[in-house]
C-alpha cells in the first residue's frame, strides 16, 4: 500500500504555505514560528524515509542561520549586513506569491478557454477531508510533524529504547478503529498518546491517513494550526457509525 502526501513545488512554496497561514504581510509574520514550523515538515519526511530534494536542505540550513541570529542578543552597532540573508528571504517569498498569482491566473485563463471545447467526462475524486480555510491533507501533515518533534526531543531525553519494527499499517487501523469505539471523535494528539517509538508513531500516522482515504473517517480543524480533530463517520460512509 502507497500512501502519497501532496508535494510541495520547492522550499520557497512551502515557506509560502506557512506564512499565507497567517494572513498579514509577509513582512510581518513571526518568522521563528515559521522556520520551526519548516525544520518540522522536513524532519518529519527524514523521519518517514521519504526522499527529500537538495533545495529544501539548503533551505532548512539558511532558516537555521536566521533563527540563530534572530535568538542571539543583537549588538548596539550591528553591521547592516547582518540583516541581508533575511530580508532576501522575504523578498523571494514575495515576489515568488506575486508569481504563483499570477500563475494561477493564467492557469483560470485555460480552464475558461477549454470551455469553449468538448473533453471527455472526468471522475472528480473527493479528497475526504473536511478542513476549514481551504485547508488540505498537508495540514494533517504539518499537525504530525509539530507531535514528531515533541517525539524525538523526549527519546533524545529519555533512556535508550530498542524499537520494535514489526508494526503493520492494518493493525494500527484495528486499534483506532477499537478507539473510536468509544466515542465519535478524537484529537489527533490523543491518537499519539502514550507512544514512545517513532515507527509506531509513524506507522500509526499511516494508518490515520489510510482510514481518511478509505473515508472512514473526518478531518476537521477550526483555526490556523489549532487542534486537529478525528472524527469516526463509518467505513460505509454512515454518519452515525461506530466500528464493532
Amino acid at each position: 500500500m502507497d500512501i502519497k502526501l501532496k508535494d510541495f513545488e520547492g522550499p520557497l512554496d512551502l515557506l509560502l504555505h506557512l506564512v499565507s497561514q497567517y494572513k498579514m504581510d509577509i513582512y510581518e509574520v513571526p518568522l521563528i514560528d515559521v522556520i520551526e514550523q519548516y525544520l518540522a515538515y522536513v524532519s518529519t519526511l527524514t523521519a518517514l524515509r521519504l526522499e527529500v530534494a537538495g533545495d529544501y536542505m539548503v533551505m532548512a540550513s539558511q532558516l537555521m542561520l536566521i533563527k540563530s541570529r534572530r535568538l542571539l542578543p543583537k549588538l548596539v552597532e550591528a553591521p547592516p549586513e547582518d540583516d541581508d540573508l533575511e530580508m532576501t528571504l522575504l523578498q523571494q517569498l514575495e515576489e515568488y506569491k506575486l508569481y504563483k498569482q499570477v500563475s494561477q491566473d493564467l492557469a483560470e485563463q485555460h480552464q475558461q478557454r477549454a470551455l469553449h471545447f468538448s473533453k471527455p467526462k472526468e471522475e472528480i475524486v473527493a479528497e475526504g477531508m473536511t478542513l476549514t480555510a481551504d485547508k488540505s491533507v498537508i495540514d494533517l501533515f504539518l499537525a504530525f510533524s509539530k507531535v514528531m518533534a515533541a517525539k524525538q526531543e523526549q527519546v533524545r531525553t529519555s533512556h535508550t529504547t530498542i524499537d520494535k519494527d514489526d508494526y503493520k499499517i492494518e493493525d494500527m487501523m484495528d486499534e483506532i478503529r477499537d478507539r473510536f469505539s468509544q466515542t465519535h471523535q478524537l484529537t489527533l494528539v490523543a491518537i499519539f498518546e502514550h507512544r514512545s517509538s517513532l515507527s509506531e508513531l509513524i506507522t500509526l500516522f499511516l494508518a490515520v491517513l489510510e482510514l481518511v482515504k478509505i473515508k472512514a473517517i473526518e478531518v476537521t480543524q477550526t483555526e490556523n494550526f489549532g487542534e486537529v480533530y478525528l472524527k469516526w463517520i463509518g467505513e460505509k460512509g454512515a454518519t452515525d457509525v461506530t466500528p464493532s
